[in-house]
């Protein structure tokens, strides 16, 4: 039996609709290690700036385990063909280096507060692109929230700034996370 135009037409587009949501599944079950280990870490290095801002080089050792821990999820998850392509990951990661140094190099120097809502806010930031340009909303989304919590926090609690940063920071990338895997 013969279906209708209109019939093949529904048909379709209820075939893009699920092959979308399919890849939005998919790019979000890929991205909620990142934030979960990411959370962690601001956790901890907040919490424990926090307690004694002069402890604040902790940062360094958790964002190395870090940046290893996210090579080692980057490797784990990536398909035969992703690992071809490694070259655009490392020249991303070259790029927000450059980037970053660049904007060190020219802005005055920050101190501590100033610097704890730097880096939530250009990762914020970050998620939110990533959002638009993949159609992730859940990233957009996150990115938002992040980049608005911080500001709230830097100007309406700043002398809790690193402890809001500990709990709304690094607990909402973990829930962000944990919400990324959940669809």
């Amino acid at each position: 039996m013969p279906i209708s135009p209109s019939e093949a037409s529904k048909a379709l587009r209820e075939i893009s609709e699920t092959e979308r949501t399919s890849s939005s599944a998919q790019r979000y079950a890929r991205a909620a290690p990142y934030l979960i280990l990411w959370g962690a870490i601001w956790f901890l290095g907040y919490g424990t700036t926090y307690l004694d801002p002069r402890w604040s080089v902790v940062w360094l050792p958790l964002t190395i385990a870090g940046a290893v821990g996210s090579g080692w999820l980057g490797a784990r998850t990536a398909s035969r063909e992703q690992r071809y392509d490694r070259w655009q990951s490392w020249a991303t990661v070259g790029a927000i280096l450059i980037a970053l140094c660049s904007l060190f190099a020219v802005l005055p120097r920050l101190d501590g507060p100033h610097i704890g809502a730097f880096f939530p806010i250009t990762i914020g930031f970050g998620y939110a692109v990533v959002g638009i340009w993949h159609r992730a909303t859940r990233l957009l989304i996150t990115g938002i929230a992040l980049t608005g919590l911080t500001l709230l926090g830097f100007f309406w609690v700043p002398s809790y700034f690193a402890l809001w940063m500990a709990i709304v920071g690094g607990g909402g990338l973990i829930l962000g996370g944990v919400w990324l895997r959940k669809l």
